[in-house]
């Protein structure tokens, strides 16, 4: 600060504070737009014929996140500089990324929210083993225990969970095994090709449109639009802002501040989302559903610190 004028310290300092209303918006943003997306789903999920169509709402919803990433990577915002991959390279990495967002979204149709949201969590230790296995990379004994409180904290929590199947269950299995696939293989694309998640991931959306629009007409059942309420369909538009407005999000926090943060912002999402299913489950919290919680989302924080070491 030596030899600024006071001017130049006031205006040093509202910039700083431009910034941090600017990351705190973006948070809100994330954790808005992932609860509202999970319960617009779930109320979508309701109808007998859109119940049918998981396939048709993935697609929506990649096409809307690539307006909305293309839209972001033009003036006047210039977020990021978009890149062209090479076709061929990227039909298996959308494959994994379209699948876990259709398993996704079969998870939460055929689970309770509250188990959908704690199945997520399994992603983490399923990551950090895929790492091992495949690339190698070393597990100390405080991962190794941070991943085991994970483990524990979702099995304590899940002993009594309502509304799940065995159907249900295997789906959700499916659901975190296909992304921490993902997960770890797009961190390694992304290394090979020198981009950023953005980057990858405009590339990515319009050619998962492509592959699950071959799909549509062997999986899907068109529907009779008149005979679905007008509200659902209000929510099936609103679903689409949500999705392009959480990846978008995403890697604004990532970007702009660190994947820690966004691990923090993933842990208060939890929560919140825990919390509404099982009031809306009329699910009283119990002394296991504490301490499994806690467990589960302490584990999830000490290995996010771990692994950013």
């Amino acid at each position: 600060m030596r030899g600024e004028s006071p001017s130049q310290v006031a205006s040093t300092a509202k910039r700083a504070s431009g910034k941090q209303v600017i990351d705190a918006g973006c948070i809100l943003l994330n954790i808005l737009t992932t609860v509202t997306l999970l319960f617009l789903n779930k109320w979508i999920f309701k109808d007998p014929q859109l119940k049918r169509m998981q396939i048709s709402l993935a697609c929506y919803h990649f096409t809307c996140t690539t307006v909305v990433l293309w839209i972001a990577s033009r003036r006047p915002f210039n977020l990021f500089v978009p890149v062209r991959l090479p076709f061929m390279q990227m039909i298996p990495l959308c494959s994994f990324f379209a699948g876990g967002i259709i398993l996704g979204n079969l998870s939460l149709t055929f689970n309770s929210v509250g188990f959908y949201q704690l199945a997520k969590i399994m992603t983490t230790p399923c990551v950090a083993l895929l790492q091992y296995l495949y690339l190698g990379k070393s597990v100390t004994l405080l991962t190794v225990g941070a991943l085991a409180s994970v483990c524990i904290g979702v099995g304590l929590t899940n002993t009594g969970a309502t509304g799940t199947t065995t159907r249900g269950a295997s789906i959700a299995t499916a659901a975190f095994v296909v992304t921490a696939f993902y997960q770890v293989w797009i961190g390694k694309k992304m290394k090979d090709f020198s981009v950023s998640s953005p980057q990858l991931l405009l590339n990515q959306a319009p050619i998962s449109v492509l592959l699950l629009a071959f799909l549509v007409p062997f999986f899907d059942t068109k529907p009779d639009v008149q005979t679905i309420p007008s509200d659902t369909l209000i929510a099936l538009f609103l679903s689409g802002l949500a999705a392009a407005s959480l990846n978008l999000s995403q890697f604004l926090i990532i970007g702009r501040m660190s994947a820690l943060t966004f691990n923090v912002a993933s842990n208060v999402k939890t929560i919140i989302i825990l919390s509404y299913g099982w009031i809306s489950e009329g699910r009283t919290l119990t002394v296991r559903d504490s301490l499994g919680i806690m467990l589960a989302l302490g584990g999830a924080s000490v290995y996010s610190q771990l692994s950013q070491k």
